[in-house]
């Protein structure tokens, strides 16, 4: 992840407004603009969020605002642009990052944020998005990186109010269609996927469920993600551990399981995972 503060030269060129996070794999931006930004100081676009209560923009939006701040792709020379610049093919964050984030419209800026260096909000904030979502029968257990655990039931994530702003922000814009793709998540794991960053759930490009909405709506478990961890370290083994339990060979284990008399919780490719208690 790449991070950097978003600053405007008009107002205070050491303030952050907000920040950009670049995640590299996924190509993805996501936005997070400061609790003390009020809609006049919010850069363009930013302001529409700040003045409806929302304060984190989701992956297309913080793509739009990155985009109006880079040549467009129907630039009439963009070959040419691409060129004078080292690049073979068009890449939003490098052309960002070539500009500083500067265009004509304002004054804004960004700049680099250190790992480790950032921003005492910023740092809380990442704190509490998602680390995992695990899907169980008619509820969905949301794993936070702070080691909070919460359950929120489908019928609690079917009643979330939509959330939307003007044409800006989507939350849950089809209820239907959120419930088939949770029952398609818990039959193939697909149809459902976290953000990068955990900073929310993503249902399709126009349907977005936020981190704060989640943890707001969740009822928090008494478990934390450490006793998860903990269950798993002392139950989960391998095909190695089971065939050194069971007294036998690692054949024995694979002819067990290929006769339904032993259940793995996961198979790799040349491995299967167990609970100790199971067996």
């Amino acid at each position: 992840m790449k991070a950097y503060a978003i600053r405007d030269a008009s107002i205070d060129k050491g303030r952050d407004l907000a920040w950009l996070l670049y995640y590299e794999r996924e190509d993805t931006f996501h936005i997070e603009i400061s609790e003390d930004v009020d809609e006049w100081d919010a850069p363009l676009i930013l302001s529409s969020f700040v003045k409806r209560g929302v304060r984190a923009l989701d992956p297309y939006w913080s793509r739009v605002w990155v985009e109006q701040r880079i040549v467009p792709r129907d630039r009439q020379n963009l070959g040419m642009i691409l060129k004078e610049n080292g690049l073979k093919e068009y890449d939003a964050y490098r052309l960002l990052v070539l500009s500083d984030g500067r265009c004509a419209q304002d004054e804004c800026f960004i700049t680099p944020l250190k790992t480790g260096t950032f921003p005492q909000e910023l740092s809380r904030r990442l704190a509490g998005t998602l680390s995992c979502i695990v899907p169980v029968p008619d509820r969905t257990l949301l794993f936070f990186r702070d080691g909070l655990v919460e359950s929120i039931s489908d019928t609690e994530l079917q009643e979330l109010p939509s959330r939307e702003t003007a044409a800006f922000y989507t939350v849950v814009s089809d209820r239907e269609r959120l419930m088939k793709r949770l029952r398609l998540y818990r039959e193939r794991l697909v149809g459902l996927t976290m953000q990068p960053g955990g900073h929310g759930i993503t249902i399709s490009d126009d349907c977005h469920i936020p981190v704060d909405l989640l943890r707001s709506r969740g009822t928090m478990l008494s478990v934390a993600a450490d006793d998860f961890k903990a269950y798993l370290q002392q139950e989960l083994i391998d095909t190695a551990g089971a065939a050194e339990l069971m007294g036998c060979t690692r054949q024995n284990i694979q002819d067990l399981v290929s006769r339904g008399r032993i259940k793995p919780v996961m198979t790799l490719r040349n491995n299967f995972l167990f609970l100790r208690s199971e067996l």
